[in-house]
């Protein structure tokens, strides 16, 4: 990825801080999740899937329109405690790698793999 693609994605990932910021919180919640044996963590744990789904599905809109020459591919997390979103950015059969950690409210760790 070229210096001036990467200056527009950092600044798209900066604008979109209250999307990591509600990313954050969705993490958080489920980390408090109480899996007992009853199951009534389910209708929760569901809630929080479909709020990551859409919160990160805004967030590569997002890159979508800074980045039209590119496919974005947003890679899944095995687990909705995890603060981080994993990108492919795919462009000319070239692959950058990004990591985009918000463990951190208020605050984007961005990380390009390759």
């Amino acid at each position: 990825m070229i210096e001036e693609d990467y200056n527009q994605l950092k600044d798209c990932f900066i604008s979109s801080q209250i999307l990591f910021d509600k990313l954050n919180l969705v993490a958080i919640n489920a980390k408090e999740l109480d899996y007992d044996e009853s199951g009534l963590y389910q209708d929760d744990e569901d809630m929080y899937k479909r709020h990551w789904l859409k919160l990160s599905s805004k967030i590569v809109d997002k890159m979508s329109e800074t980045l039209s020459n590119y496919k974005i591919e947003l890679l899944n997390n095995s687990e909705l405690t995890t603060m981080e979103l994993r990108f492919n950015l795919v462009q000319d059969d070239e692959i950058s790698k990004i990591s985009v950690d918000y463990s951190e409210k208020g605050a984007l760790c961005i990380t390009q793999n390759s």
